[in-house]
């Protein structure tokens, strides 16, 4: 079930208060929610005096029912209080469950889903373009890499002072999930927090070799 939430936030140019609607929990049946949640619009206050465009920062719970995933979306000091409502979720839904502290993570993770994608791969796949990425820099650091979907999918990595992107290759996406698929704990699908670290610790456990 989606649940709205009627508030007003201070514009931070003017001052004037902006209605704004925001939303406990809310789930694809929603024919504006998956497409606002990647645009960040769902998140956006528009100023009906000035005009100017701020972002409102607040915890959801994203329910995408096509692809049997639930996504929170906590700030990183509620993030206990938020695994246990996971605990007691999955003892009724056998889907996905995920967490996320940051909107950036928020909007790759509904995208990823929205295009048939496994986010797992995903991750693995960021840590063969961090390390190519990597060599070309030299002394400059990968800081992030994001997954961005349209006509033309790609990834974003974003580097000390600048940023750029690799095309997402369907090939190598496939490869990847080719090597895990069989892996008994990948199957499971339990973990909660997808993730870069996540990717790191599997690589160094060994999975799919």
């Amino acid at each position: 079930m989606s649940i709205p939430v009627k508030t007003t936030v201070r514009c931070p140019q003017c001052g004037k208060e902006i209605e704004f609607t925001m939303w406990q929990s809310i789930n694809d049946e929603m024919s504006f929610a998956m497409k606002d949640i990647i645009t960040g619009k769902l998140f956006e206050a528009e100023c009906t005096k000035c005009g100017k465009k701020t972002n409102v920062h607040y915890p959801i719970l994203v329910n995408d029912m096509a692809h049997h995933v639930m996504i929170y979306y906590t700030f990183p000091e509620d993030k206990e209080q938020t695994e246990k409502a996971l605990a007691f979720t999955k003892k009724m839904y056998d889907g996905r469950v995920r967490i996320v502290t940051d909107q950036a993570s928020l909007r790759e993770k509904v995208a990823i889903f929205n295009a048939e994608l496994d986010d797992r791969i995903i991750e693995l796949l960021k840590l063969d373009i961090i390390a190519q990425v990597q060599r070309q820099l030299g002394e400059k650091e990968v800081q992030s890499v994001y997954y961005i979907p349209d006509d033309n999918p790609r990834f974003e990595v974003i580097y000390d002072g600048g940023s750029g992107y690799v095309s997402f290759d369907q090939n190598s996406y496939n490869e990847v999930r080719d090597e895990f698929v069989h892996v008994e704990d990948f199957e499971k699908d339990t973990e909660p927090y997808i993730d870069i670290d996540w990717a790191y610790s599997i690589l160094s456990a060994g999975y799919g070799e």
